[in-house]
């Protein structure tokens, strides 16, 4: 199978293989020859191998570093909402806001819930409310970001209902009748995210979300089936703040993640590279030299700036300086490892697959320079390029994977957004910029961060053909001042 991570050297495709009498007279063979000078004199290779693998693990299980310290967060935090293992938890706000500074590039289209599922001891219910024609998708995961199942319009089967969410290697029976889907999972974490579509400028539209979020549960099946009511009381998740001073950090919550969460026999090669310097299920980092533990410092150092890099680089169809993210994102499977750690986990936690929702990322202008708070920018959307969706589209604006604050509280501009103003052919401006602009144009003012960089992002719930296969061309970005 072929993998994104490279754990062997490889060797040099190519090049004529050599006699015994072409070898140099210095008792060098030919390929050692061909590296003279390149062996990084001084340089302790056992630090340097550390290195290279440290990079490797870091962004093979960079999910799992991640998922760590969202699940302390949510749980154990105290400056979070402190919600157990088996409940749902919401933002502060309810609503997506700039308030929340973790990062995830929370969308304003839709209001959000999330649980950690623990099936360590047995199946659990997820009882899912009748959104009443509203857009509504629980989307589950496993803690290497694989979306293993849907409950969606897009996805086919019953929308809402109670599912049964099932672990690897449980041999009990399922009543008949009980349950409207049954879910088999493989792995015993579980991660749940619940989008619901409402205008969140509608009080009345919030007060309902809250309403229907309220009669969503998580349940044991024991419980479930004997109609007993469930009070989640579990806050017993891996403290990373003891981990905070240590520079092999990545990898030590990566050992610990692990040995949760086992990873796929197809990931073996990868893992028997990794358990080189101790990285692993059960493996022990002090066990280690200096050199080595050196060298897995300097990876775990330089590991989230090398994914940041993968963002900022197309992947996939690049038109009017905006690109499609890659074709194969939010897959239940995946061996591109490096797209599953920048795009599913750093971007956005988790990622739909393109049929769900399809996202375009956008960081230049039409001359390819970087979208900059000194800028001012326009974007004009005729009427036949808005994107043909069965849902929603919104152009959404982040820095550093979160929205921004700014003195109207806007941070999107959604489709359904109330006081938009269109000209007469009913083309759409949008007002990109730091700075308010004048009066007749606030009303489709996005509003950019004081300084640094920023990036926009599009999205098209349940997108036509025409673009999940991105041959939709989007609106181009044009800097006006």
């Amino acid at each position: 199978m072929k993998h994104t991570l490279l754990v062997a050297g490889a060797g040099f495709a190519g090049l004529p293989r050599a006699s015994a009498q072409d070898a140099p007279k210095t008792g060098y063979g030919v390929e050692s020859e061909l590296l003279r000078g390149q062996e990084g004199e001084g340089a302790d290779p056992r630090e340097a191998h550390a290195y290279s693998i440290g990079l490797q693990a870091f962004q093979y299980g960079w999910p799992l570093v991640y998922f760590a310290n969202l699940m302390w967060n949510w749980t154990l935090n105290p400056k979070s909402a402190q919600r157990p293992i088996n409940s749902w938890i919401a933002s502060r706000d309810f609503v997506a806001t700039s308030n929340y500074r973790s990062g995830g590039s929370f969308n304003t289209d839709t209001v959000y819930s999330a649980a950690f599922i623990d099936l360590r001891n047995g199946p659990m219910v997820l009882t899912a409310a009748d959104p009443q024609g509203r857009y509504f998708s629980v989307q589950l995961s496993d803690m290497y970001t694989n979306n293993f199942a849907y409950i969606s319009k897009r996805s086919g089967g019953p929308v809402f209902g109670n599912f049964l969410l099932v672990p690897p290697g449980w041999k009990g029976k399922v009543p008949q009748g009980r349950f409207d889907r049954v879910i088999q999972s493989e792995q015993k974490w579980l991660f749940a995210l619940v989008r619901l579509r409402i205008d969140q400028d509608d009080p009345a539209e919030v007060a309902k979300a809250k309403e229907l979020f309220a009669r969503n549960k998580l349940t044991p099946m024991a419980d479930f089936l004997a109609g007993r009511e469930f009070v989640a009381n579990d806050f017993n998740v891996f403290d990373v703040t003891k981990l905070a001073s240590s520079p092999l950090r990545p990898f030590l919550l990566i050992n610990h993640m692990l040995a949760q969460n086992p990873p796929p026999e197809s990931d073996a090669i990868l893992l028997d590279g990794f358990r080189t310097v101790n990285i692993g299920a059960g493996l022990d980092l002090t066990r280690n030299d200096a050199a080595t533990n050196r060298g897995l410092a300097r990876a775990a150092a330089d590991g989230l700036r090398t994914l940041r890099s993968h963002i900022e680089r197309p992947w996939a169809r690049s038109v009017n300086g905006w690109f499609y993210f890659p074709t194969n994102i939010g897959q239940a499977q995946t061996n591109d490892y490096i797209m599953r750690a920048a795009w599913q986990s750093l971007w956005g936690i988790v990622a739909h697959p393109p049929r769900e929702c399809t996202y375009l990322w956008a960081s230049q202008d039409q001359n390819g320079e970087r979208l900059n708070s000194r800028g001012k920018y326009e974007l004009v959307m005729r009427k036949e390029q808005f994107p043909k969706v069965e849902a929603f589209w919104s152009f959404t604006l982040y820095q550093d994977f979160n929205l921004v604050p700014n003195e109207i509280n806007r941070w999107a501009i959604r489709e359904n957004m109330k006081g938009l103003k269109f000209d007469a052919d009913g083309t759409l401006r949008v007002y990109i910029q730091a700075e308010r602009p004048s009066e007749d144009k606030v009303s489709n003012w996005l509003p950019a961060p004081k300084s640094g960089n920023f990036n926009l992002t599009m999205r098209n719930y349940m997108p036509s053909p025409e673009i999940v296969e991105q041959r939709y061309d989007p609106p181009v970005l044009r800097r006006v001042g």
